[in-house]
């Protein structure tokens, strides 16, 4: 028999992914011409705001892409000058894939785009509906936020702040 708790697990889990369903079907609805390899670079951004320089392989793994597509994605975000590729210190072997300063205005320029989007997504839903969705949006970053593992400062943080400026 299954307990309380693992109850609680299943249908928690249950509803991030449908929490994660509902916001690429947002996505798709507000920025019908964002293509799969500008959503991969975006990803790919972001993980490298958050975690700092990664081996391909850390990437790979993260994204949940083959090697073949990180190593296309990461030679056009290359040429684009977002990222640059930079030799470990501790093994010859590996190289690291870091954003450049271009790569987090890049970024910051397309969360402030998405955003947008999203306002006009948004504009068919009463007062009372958005204070929901900005109250339950709330709750779950507090809750999130409580696992040590999660470490979402950066983009939200400057993402954030990025807010607060236009207000």
């Amino acid at each position: 028999m299954i307990s309380q708790e693992e109850n609680l697990h299943h249908d928690a889990a249950n509803e991030i992914m449908s929490l994660i369903i509902d916001v690429h079907t947002i996505m798709t609805l507000t920025v019908p011409n964002l293509t799969g390899m500008q959503e991969a670079k975006f990803r790919l951004l972001h993980i490298l705001e958050n975690a700092g320089s990664q081996s391909m392989t850390e990437l790979c793994n993260q994204m949940f892409i083959s090697k073949p597509y990180m190593t296309r994605l990461v030679d056009t975000l290359v040429s684009e000058e977002l990222v640059e590729r930079q030799p470990d210190a501790k093994d010859r072997r590996v190289i690291n894939i870091s954003m450049t300063d271009r790569g987090m205005e890049y970024l910051r320029n397309m969360l402030t785009e998405l955003r947008d989007h999203m306002k006009s997504f948004l504009s068919g839903f009463s007062s009372t509906d958005l204070e929901t969705i900005c109250n339950a949006s709330a709750e779950i970053h507090a809750t999130f936020s409580k696992n040590p593992s999660i470490n979402n400062q950066g983009t939200w943080s400057f993402y954030t702040a990025l807010n607060q400026k236009e207000k």
